[in-house]
């Protein structure tokens, strides 16, 4: 009974409600079409599936410019600034320039007090008046002692020759001797008291030249030409002399020529090098550009929080005196440039179809014979190689590729390649087929044919292997392998492949549903 009781109250309750709902579908059956328009995409696609089909964008290959440029930052600065300090302590009694002052070498730009300067020079002076003056004093006792030698030696004569004839007793001889011996003592003396006198003089003249070019420091010059950026000193301010001269004045030598310290990151720094073009701006004038060139890459490295930078100093002229010290220069400078060059865009080398393993799996092999024979074509217009030779060659790489077929089936990975290797099969088969033609040729090749090939094998490191995806004739993605040379953010150059000017290439996957 309760059972009956409850299915008769369900079908009381729904019989009215599907009632509503068919009478409503049948007079709003237009409303309901309306209605799902308006619906989200998602619940669109959940009542009402469509077939979905991945369509490409694509664009040309063209011939253009590629520039490779390093963007960085740096403040603008003289090429000279000069810190002028006090080498004496004293009262600041003048200061004869400001702000923004010219001047010129040698100027005066500010006086400390003299009066204890020239009062040192006044007792210099007069200490080098008194050293005269002995020397001249022992200049004459030298002259009186002479005077007393040569009589001493007229004296010794006469008794010399009254002893000889026995007049002059022996006592009288000796005493003439000591006197003569007596008087080259003194003419000794005398000299070395001259010497002494002569080198006191030398002396007290350096006291005073110390004392006159301390007097002339108490005037502070400027050393360069230039303008007076900063000066920290007034009149009345005592200045205290120590062991670190004091900063009164910075003068920035002449601001028509001023350099940028940018700061450059270990990873661009070594596409830098001197004479790169770069260009910079600064805030205070938008839009306008100005123009300067790398002149010294610095070797000390700067590290900072772990991150390593390198010193680049940029010059640059400023002769319209636009640019202040310390203003921060926008830099980007110019490491590489390449004009009409085969270039694609940098997204055509980050696509990639979604069963891509299979694509390149396919594209590698239907390619491989194709591309060794381009690259023997290739090499016998390079080195001139012989028919003699291109057999040999071509021998070989056959050779090559059947043993490295029969490896593969031994050990049943021909089929089935890995998958972290296979991502980078592109790259890797090229780098394996460039080996194996260089191993063939190395057998065959002359010395001279030898040198060409390393010059062109040189040439091919500064490139890299790429892969670039265009639609065949059914629409479907083929893949191109290509070496890509110099690239920017923009385009990068394609240096040797089998693209063309105007060729559709791959750029992005976009889907469409049908309707």
């Amino acid at each position: 009974m309760a059972r009956r009781a409850r299915r008769l109250v369900i079908l009381t309750v729904s019989a009215p409600l599907v009632t509503l709902a068919a009478l409503g579908y049948a007079d709003n059956l237009a409303d309901l079409g309306k209605l799902s328009r308006e619906l989200p995409g998602q619940v669109y696609d959940l009542l009402w599936p469509r077939e979905t089909k991945a369509f490409y964008e694509t664009t040309k290959v063209t011939l253009g410019s590629i520039h490779r440029v390093v963007a960085t930052s740096g403040s603008v600065r003289p090429w000279v600034t000069v810190q002028i300090g006090s080498q004496l302590s004293g009262q600041v009694s003048r200061v004869l320039v400001d702000f923004n002052s010219e001047v010129k070498a040698g100027e005066i730009l500010a006086e400390l007090d003299a009066t204890m300067f020239e009062a040192k020079v006044e007792q210099a002076e007069a200490d080098l008046a008194m050293a005269k003056a002995v020397l001249l004093n022992q200049q004459a006792a030298l002259k009186k002692a002479e005077a007393v030698l040569a009589q001493a030696e007229q004296a010794r004569l006469r008794q010399q020759a009254l002893a000889d004839k026995g007049v002059a007793t022996q006592a009288n001889l000796e005493a003439a001797i000591r006197d003569t011996n007596v008087a080259h003592a003194e003419i000794t003396i005398g000299e070395a008291q001259i010497e002494n006198a002569r080198a006191n003089v030398l002396q007290r003249e350096a006291a005073l030249k110390q004392a006159r070019i301390d007097l002339e420091r108490t005037r502070i010059r400027s050393p360069i030409d230039g303008v007076v950026v900063s000066r920290t000193v007034d009149i009345g301010q005592t200045v205290a002399a120590s062991l670190q001269a004091p900063e009164l004045f910075r003068i920035a030598q002449d601001l028509r020529s001023i350099r940028i310290e940018a700061q450059v990151n270990e990873a661009d720094i070594g596409t830098v090098a001197d004479g790169n073009p770069a260009t910079f701006t600064v805030d205070s004038y938008p839009g306008q550009v100005f123009e300067g060139k790398v002149t010294q890459v610095r070797l000390a490295p700067i590290e900072l929080s772990n991150v390593v930078t390198y010193a680049v100093l940029i010059e640059a002229r400023n002769d319209d005196l636009k640019l202040f010290p310390g203003m921060t220069a926008n830099v980007r400078i110019e490491t590489a440039r390449r004009e009409r060059v085969l270039r694609v865009p940098a997204a055509a080398l980050r696509f990639k179809p979604r069963n891509i393993r299979e694509r390149e799996q396919t594209a590698d092999k239907a390619s491989r014979q194709d591309r060794q024979v381009r690259q023997i074509e290739k090499m016998k217009q390079l080195l001139v190689l012989t028919d003699d030779q291109v057999r040999s060659v071509t021998a070989e790489l056959t050779a090559r590729s059947h043993r490295r077929a029969v490896e593969a089936d031994e050990t049943g990975d021909g089929n089935t390649p890995d998958p972290g290797v296979q991502a980078k099969s592109a790259g890797n088969s090229h780098s394996r087929s460039a080996e194996r033609m260089e191993q063939a040729l190395l057998a065959v090749m002359t010395a001279e044919q030898q040198r060409v090939f390393e010059a062109w094998k040189k040439k091919r490191e500064a490139t890299r292997p790429g892969v670039i995806w265009v639609l065949d004739a059914g629409g479907d993605p083929e893949m191109r392998s290509v070496r890509l040379g110099l690239s920017d953010a923009r385009y990068a150059e394609v240096s040797s492949g089998s693209l063309k000017v105007g060729e559709q290439i791959i750029v992005a996957t976009r889907k469409a549903r049908s309707k």
